[in-house]
């Protein structure tokens, strides 16, 4: 009669408390089954933050989605393992950047998938700022995507000029140039209205 079979014991990894971003890459891109939420837990509010303010809260959560849909399907490509953040913000550049372009082709025909063309969603804010905001994103909605995502995540998100750069995927030398032109635009627009010329000034640092 066969003796019952000791109950085997498996040793799991337990997921580590405090990896830094070059170990959670290389564990995302091995597949470890902590790493997936391990990313996700420690940047999507950066990636949710930059999506927001870029395009808006419209579809916020869809776009913030598809960044980590392209991050573990391509990720295991990252020849730097240590610039996982870099390498999130550029995948949102460029997701932000394919939303735009896609707006631009939408009011160009007069309509959105619904038939409307919809008023950008503001996160809560106070009724000043929020006017200011509205009045901001018609402003932007004029500019070229690049343009845009360029003033967007150097002056309201707070970039570096080089990180700016590094998620377009472009000179710092274009970088320049874009921000340069499309700041012109923006403050040029936004000199005769006071409340969005205080705003703008707060979060640019650029004197009216």
């Amino acid at each position: 009669m066969r003796q019952p079979s000791e109950p085997k014991l498996y040793l799991v990894r337990p997921p580590p408390r405090e990896e830094d971003d070059a170990a959670l890459a290389v564990a995302a891109a091995r597949g470890e089954p902590w790493a997936a939420s391990a990313v996700w837990d420690r940047h999507s509010n950066l990636v949710r933050g930059m999506l927001r303010r870029a395009l808006g809260a419209t579809d916020v959560d869809d776009h913030v989605q598809e960044v980590f849909f392209r991050f573990f399907q391509h990720g295991s490509e990252m020849r730097e393992p240590a610039l996982l953040r870099s390498y999130l913000v550029g995948i949102a550049f460029r997701v932000a950047g394919s939303e735009l372009r896609r707006r631009k082709v939408r009011r160009f025909l007069g309509l959105t998938p619904s038939g409307e063309v919809p008023s950008p969603a503001i996160p809560p804010l106070d009724a000043e700022a929020r006017e200011a905001v509205v009045r901001l994103y018609e402003i932007l909605d004029r500019l070229a995507p690049l343009s845009r995502l360029v003033f967007t995540m150097r002056y309201i998100e707070g970039l570096e000029l080089t990180e700016v750069a590094a998620a377009a995927g472009t000179s710092l030398a274009t970088v320049k140039r874009k921000l340069g032109k499309a700041s012109d635009v923006v403050f040029r627009s936004a000199r005769r209205d006071e409340a969005l010329m205080s705003y703008l000034s707060r979060h640019s640092g650029r004197e009216p």
